[in-house]
């Protein structure tokens, strides 16, 4: 038989030349296009992984006309053809596919294998699209229309499974949207969808509870597609049961409602993303999913098939349940909401002053400046974020903000209002100094600001109340403390408290306090890097992975992307090899610019506007562009020199150029 590339009709081999558009045609088939002297085979509708599909006329039925599916010769080896294994298996599991009888499922009618050897599938033909095709088309689409298709589906799959049959395939490829028609002809504006492709499902001859074991290409590799196919079918031979349909159900429903599959990429980068780590939310592609639905289709996608719901009919009652009480707002094309409601706000009867008015200017000024809002989600992660934790630094998002215009956003966003200025006045004051280029903000009389230095995580507490907690920037910045004694205490769970009196002197515009700890926890490296290899002199030791980079050899912790001394992205593994964790320097107080007890010459200082620590010699600070001379603070480092990323927080040997995770130049 040979095809028309152009039209993709059928003819037989002597027709060289398409008698419709003149092309030239080429073999595809052995034989006629008369399939076991029954089924003319007249264009090929599409092709997939296990064979092509085509149009067909019954010529028992000249009025029917069936879609015809042709298995692939190389689908099943050479091997099983001799010990006749292949048709033994073709026939049952066609048989077995055939008996499904249910009207979202896509009949199978009859089976052959012809002369020539070629195995086929005769379907019912049906016109419409596939919901693949209507994704590629509107992209979207709504969570009611994401109910009423996904029904018909999963009524097909359950059906299936009812039968003793996996899909191992669900895809929007397989699902078939046809728009039903009235006696009259007229359409009535409900869509039928039809599930197909079950004819090449592998066959469950034992409970749904297990897969039983069985020679040809379905036991000894993998089937399904990458960006639908449940984890644990990455696993040639594994044990399946319903809930590796009921993953691919939620996959298609993410897609649906998300505009793209859940892991994207190419087939090694989804397998890697399915066997490490879960989806990512599907909030986080779109914000108007109700948290009901949203969860409906997170619990179908869970990486361990434990996780999911054991039946289809389990997993759908809790989506139409979910979408059937959705409240989503529909907003105007081009109109978003920002949410910036402070986190008292969201207590029931709570006293609200004039503080929390400064809460949602200091979040539009961080939507203004930075592109979004601090806080991102449906309302409940909103919520949740807001009581948990303070706002992400504006700089993660925009590294051009000056630091004072930065931290007068941020003293805006404090979780605590106790931690915010006043009155919007005085708010603005400090914005305003900030982003006309002053470099100290103007503080009333008696108030000064406090900037607690700690590593990420600590909490800072003064006289026993919680003041917040350290960032991924390395200090809190605390304004509303007033003149006096006060007891402040950092806590960290990698070391005993470090609680101290201090006295807030009112001449002082800011004061700088760096916390200490007994025992200090590793700094610039996460557990998963290496373990502790005790101390040397007083060093903390730890034997993480290495690797150098093959242009320059410069060394760095495994998980580098970028040289940071010469910009390079290959590098070598070393094994042998230790990285120190420097403990970090004891803090220098304002008036005492060197160590105790320490050696060599003074060759780090710290800017006074954002604290972060720098080499000698530097003359602005890398983080907040503030000039480093004059009252700057210098002292010796009991270790060799260091340079930290501003972005990440990572350490690196002085002379370092580029941080080596995220590329940033130091």
């Amino acid at each position: 038989m040979r095809e028309c590339p152009r039209c993709e009709r059928c003819y037989e081999d002597d027709a060289v030349v398409c008698p419709n558009d003149q092309s030239k045609t080429k073999h595809t088939l052995p034989g006629t296009t008369l399939l076991n002297g029954r089924y003319r085979l007249e264009k090929r509708l599409g092709r997939g992984a296990m064979g092509q599909v085509y149009l067909a006329r019954d010529e028992n039925l000249v009025t029917r006309r069936v879609a015809v599916k042709t298995i692939r010769p190389d689908v099943l080896s050479d091997e099983d053809l001799q010990e006749g294994e292949a048709i033994a298996r073709f026939e049952r599991e066609a048989r077995t596919a055939a008996s499904i009888q249910h009207h979202n499922v896509i009949a199978v009618t009859d089976f052959g294998k012809s002369e020539e050897g070629v195995f086929f599938l005769v379907m019912e033909y049906v016109e419409g699209e596939s919901l693949y095709q209507l994704l590629r088309r509107e992209g979207t689409v709504t969570v009611q229309r994401a109910l009423s298709l996904l029904r018909q589906v999963s009524a097909g799959v359950e059906a299936a499974h009812d039968e003793g049959i996996l899909h191992r395939d669900l895809k929007p490829a397989n699902i078939f949207i046809v728009q039903k028609k009235k006696k009259d002809g007229s359409i009535s504006g409900d869509d039928v969808v039809k599930v197909g492709d079950f004819g090449l499902a592998k066959i469950i001859s034992q409970s749904l509870s297990g897969l039983t074991s069985g020679s040809g290409p379905a036991s000894r590799g993998i089937l399904g597609t990458p960006e639908y196919m449940a984890p644990e079918q990455m696993h040639a031979g594994a044990a399946l049961d319903a809930r590796a349909d009921i993953y691919a159900l939620g996959a298609i429903a993410y897609h649906m409602l998300g505009g793209r599959p859940p892991f994207t990429g190419d087939i090694m980068q989804i397998f890697a993303q399915k066997l490490t780590q879960e989806a990512p939310l599907l909030s986080t592609l779109r914000s108007d999913i109700p948290g009901p639905v949203e969860d409906a289709v997170m619990d179908a996608l869970k990486k361990e098939a434990e996780g999911r719901p054991e039946t289809v009919s389990k997993w759908f009652a809790e989506f139409d349940k979910a979408a059937s009480g959705a409240s989503v707002v529909e907003e105007e094309e081009g109109e978003s909401r920002l949410v910036v409601m402070a986190p008292a706000g969201m207590h029931a009867g709570a006293a609200l002053d004039a503080r929390a008015d400064i809460y949602a200017l200091g979040a539009i000024a961080y939507h203004m400046l930075g592109g979004r809002p601090p806080f991102t989600g449906d309302i409940m992660q909103i919520f949740a974020q807001k009581l948990t934790q303070e706002a992400p630094l504006l700089s993660t998002l925009r590294s051009d903000i000056p630091g004072p215009v930065e931290d007068a956003v941020m003293d805006a966003l404090k979780k605590e209002a106790e931690g915010r200025p006043e009155t919007v006045s005085k708010w603005f004051a400090e914005f305003d100094k900030a982003a006309s280029g002053a470099s100290v903000v103007e503080e009333e009389e008696g108030e000064s600001r406090l900037v607690v230095m700690a590593p990420a995580g600590a909490e800072v507490y003064v006289d026993d109340e919680r003041h917040g907690s350290i960032g991924r920037s390395g200090r809190v910045i605390l304004t509303s403390i007033p003149p006096g004694k006060h007891v402040l205490r950092v806590a960290h769970g990698g070391g005993e408290d470090d609680e101290r009196v201090i006295e807030i002197r009112p001449d002082a515009e800011e004061q700088i306090i760096q916390a200490q700890f007994k025992s200090t926890p590793s700094s610039g490296l996460s557990p998963s890097q290496g373990g502790s290899l005790g101390s040397v002199s007083g060093v903390a030791l730890s034997a993480p992975a290495i690797v150098a980079c093959t242009r320059c050899a410069s060394r760095f912790a495994a998980g580098a992307k970028f040289c940071g001394r010469c910009g390079n992205t290959t590098f070598e593994a070393v094994t042998t090899e230790s990285i120190v964790n420097r403990q970090p320097a004891p803090s220098p107080s304002l008036n005492q610019p060197s160590l105790t007890g320490a050696t060599g010459a003074p060759n780090k200082i710290r800017c006074t506007r954002c604290g972060i620590e720098q080499p000698a010699g530097t003359k602005f600070c890398g983080r907040c562009g503030a000039s480093l001379g004059g009252s700057q603070i210098a002292w010796t480092a009991p270790r060799p020199v260091e340079v930290v990323c501003p972005g990440c927080r990572v350490s690196y040997p002085a002379g370092t150029k580029f941080c080596g995770r995220c590329g940033r130049t130091l």
